[in-house]
């Protein structure tokens, strides 16, 4: 929704089947050279150096333009089920949304221009607010920004490009974390401070408890049984005389009362 709201719903569309693969679209670490493709892994889209989010954008774009011919994605080493499975998703995508959105734009073929990825990569922050992650200051690693952060970092496959002195966007967003030798952010895409800061705001405002089918009363009850937890300890913590002195009283009585039956 809120890419229907910046304008850049079509992309987001693109960018969320292209994300909804089961496999690996890309061309990765071949384990077989079976064929020679007639063009390299190098000449797919960089992502203009936003971002892994943006370059499948740009690949089906390309895609669409050569009016989803296989061939292409042969020659591109592109997994040819793959994307005709995101085409198939696209389209359910596009109708289900052609009922509330402003323009879906299923049969637009243009140039994205800078500007565009920037409302989609805002879009992206919005959407993913739950997966947002911060630079560390001095090096490349990254913190999760939620209600568990833990240390991470880019995948090497990623096209997210660094800046002249070797380091990464301050913050981006991640479509999915994985765990190898280390934990890592897999789909990685640059966003800007100025979107993330009215959405931490947001975060630190949420009730956990409550979101996860807790109640104010479960709360109040919780609080009630943990304020009754010092008067156990102090019962707990009862001098021994004391208590030696209560257990022998007990016994008198008991005694006293089976001498008069």
């Amino acid at each position: 929704m809120e890419a229907n709201e910046y304008g850049c719903l079509s992309q987001a569309l693109t960018v969320a089947a292209m994300l909804s693969a089961e496999t690996t679209l890309l061309p990765g670490q071949s384990k077989s050279t079976e064929k020679k493709r007639k063009h390299d892994h190098s000449d797919l889209p960089d992502g203009s150096g936003l971002g892994d989010h943006i370059q499948l954008l740009q690949i089906y774009d390309l895609w669409d333009q050569t009016n989803y011919d296989v061939e292409w994605c042969k020659d591109n080493n592109l997994q040819v089920r793959g994307m005709k499975f995101v085409r198939d998703v696209r389209k359910q995508l596009s109708q289900i949304m052609q009922k509330i959105a402003k323009d879906v734009g299923t049969d637009r073929r243009r140039k994205e221009s800078q500007q565009d990825y920037r409302k989609l990569r805002k879009a992206l922050s919005v959407g993913y607010a739950n997966q947002l992650a911060e630079r560390m200051m001095r090096h490349n690693g990254y913190r999760t920004l939620g209600f568990k952060p833990q240390l991470v970092q880019v995948h090497p496959s990623s096209v997210l490009r660094s800046d002249e002195e070797g380091m990464f966007p301050n913050y981006v967003v991640y479509h999915e974390l994985i765990s190898t030798s280390r934990p890592f952010m897999r789909n990685v895409c640059a966003v800007e401070m100025s979107w993330v800061m009215p959405i931490l705001k947001k975060l630190e405002k949420l009730n956990i408890n409550r979101l996860s089918g807790g109640s104010v009363r479960s709360e109040e009850r919780a609080e009630g049984e943990e304020s009754s937890l010092p008067k156990k300890d102090v019962d707990v913590a009862m001098p021994s005389d004391d208590r030696d002195s209560r257990i022998q009283a007990a016994r008198d009585r008991f005694l006293a009362r089976k001498a008069k039956s």
